[in-house]
């Protein structure tokens, strides 16, 4: 009896130091995993910093925003402190926003605008998505942005009241929101996966051609797919767009507005008529930290007013 409890002493210290020694190393790991948390952050930030003193440097060389810019290159650099013992390296790429169409246009002080509501159509029809579910994502953002007030100075005039009410019928909307309306605000383009019709195929379509920004903008001609250039402006056959933006890739860039229309060759097409410029100041950075355990994903949204440092309207994070 006497060796049978000391055999059963034993087993039970052993076992205690087993899980003592288990939750130690677990704390570790967590320990670990916290430093290596805290660095990864302290380092996706040194990539927006990085992205801001860019932009700002390019702003000075060059006023309009073009694809041969040096933003417009990923850059790529080994990571420092713990996360580079774990073979961690930093890849970070700059996207040009104003690129894309703005779903913030399809509202101007509370109304539908009837125009950008045409582009947006016309967009959605090119890159394969179907009438009912961008009909839907237009009723989910102009329900959602309805009561925001323009706070650009780029803001546009009212669309006719007649033919923004026929379209707001069509989406079974009041001309005017009224602020009861309200759903909750969309923030990014994955907010619309809760748009009924709306899956990640359809997201996926598009992602490359469509963004949400705090306030209205025009399309960048300079950066610009031809798909949303033919969107862009109506009677412009997707072709036309692809030869006059090949010429423009190749170096001959658009030095005003007038240079865009002029070469489109459409004589009825007034300057004034097309919501479309040479410069952006919406610009989105992407940064990931690949580590051998795991990736750190940072998206920051930046506003270049062109006058001084970029300024970072949102940052997210992931992992």
């Amino acid at each position: 009896m006497a060796v049978v409890s000391a055999l059963l002493i034993v087993a039970v210290i052993a076992a205690l130091a087993a899980a003592l020694l288990g939750r130690q190393s677990a704390f570790i790991r967590i320990t670990q995993d916290g430093q290596s948390r805290v660095q990864a952050r302290w380092l996706l930030l040194g990539e927006v910093s990085a992205a801001q003193r860019l932009l700002r440097a390019e702003a000075v060389r060059e006023p309009t925003t073009r694809l041969d810019g040096a933003w417009n290159r990923s850059f790529s650099r080994q990571a420092s402190g713990q996360v580079a013992a774990e073979g961690g390296r930093l890849v970070s790429e700059i996207t040009d926003e104003q690129g894309k169409f703005n779903l913030r246009n399809l509202v101007d002080r509370g109304r539908i605008d009837l125009a950008e509501a045409e582009v947006f159509t016309r967009l959605c029809a090119m890159v394969g998505v179907p009438q009912a579910p961008a009909r839907s994502i237009m009723r989910r953002v102009i329900v959602s942005l309805g009561d925001v007030e323009a706070s650009s100075a780029d803001a546009l005039p009212d669309a006719a009241p007649e033919r923004a009410g026929k379209l707001a019928a069509a989406l079974d909307l009041p001309p005017v929101l009224p602020r009861a309306a309200q759903a909750p605000r969309l923030r990014a383009l994955e907010d619309l996966l809760a748009v009924p019709g709306v899956d990640a195929g359809v997201l996926a379509r598009l992602a490359p051609f469509v963004t949400v920004l705090p306030q209205r903008t025009w399309i960048n001609s300079n950066t610009a797919s031809a798909e949303l250039v033919a969107a862009g402006v109506s009677g412009l056959s997707l072709d036309r767009a692809r030869a006059v933006l090949a010429a423009r890739d190749r170096g001959q860039w658009f030095i005003n507005r007038g240079d865009f229309t002029n070469r489109l060759q459409m004589p009825e097409l007034e300057a004034d008529e097309v919501r479309i410029g040479i410069t952006s100041n919406w610009f989105r950075v992407a940064s990931v930290l690949d580590t051998a355990r795991t990736k750190f994903v940072q998206v920051a949204l930046l506003h270049d007013d062109k006058n001084a440092l970029p300024r970072v309207v949102w940052l997210r994070e992931g992992v």
